[in-house]
């Protein structure tokens, strides 16, 4: 085994897919406005889980800390910038995976861990919000992206 041969079988591909044969380069104007949708989307199953259907659980938890719930606007802005992590890691995994559910369902479960799981997981030790409010926005988080991530790749997909 040469030297070149031994060092390419530890190499890594680290060239974006786009620059592949066959594959395009992202539509930056179509990952802006698929996460916009897919904000939208967010936005709107927050709104309506936590401050209509979890309202009174999470006056409850807060009043429990001597606290109102308020700020709840100052997620309205991460919301859509999560809809845009989103829709460019499906731009991203879908010159890698071709552009099937595959490339959504990946973009789901790492969106999905990044956003909820782990930040959610981390205040569960800290005892501040009961475990089951906690476990309702990871249960949120699921929903949230598998309604808004096929809208966000509906307005980015190539046409």
């Amino acid at each position: 085994m040469s030297r070149k041969d031994f060092l390419s079988a530890w190499s890594f591909d680290i060239n974006p897919g786009w620059k592949r044969p066959g594959a395009m380069k992202p539509n930056l104007t179509r990952v802006v406005f698929g996460g916009i949708a897919a904000g939208v989307v967010i936005n709107a199953l927050e709104l309506l889980f936590h401050r209509v259907l979890l309202d009174k659980q999470w006056t409850a938890a807060f009043a429990a800390l001597g606290k109102k719930p308020t700020g709840w606007t100052t997620h309205i802005p991460s919301n859509f910038l999560v809809g845009s992590f989103a829709v460019a890691l499906y731009a991203w995994l879908r010159p890698r995976y071709t552009p099937t559910r595959n490339s959504a369902v990946l973009t789901v479960i790492a969106i999905w861990l990044v956003f909820w799981v782990i930040p959610t997981m981390a205040l569960m030790p800290l005892n501040l919000f009961p475990n089951r409010l906690l476990l309702a926005i990871i249960g949120i988080g699921v929903v949230d992206l598998l309604l808004a991530v096929p809208v966000g790749v509906w307005f980015y997909k190539e046409r």
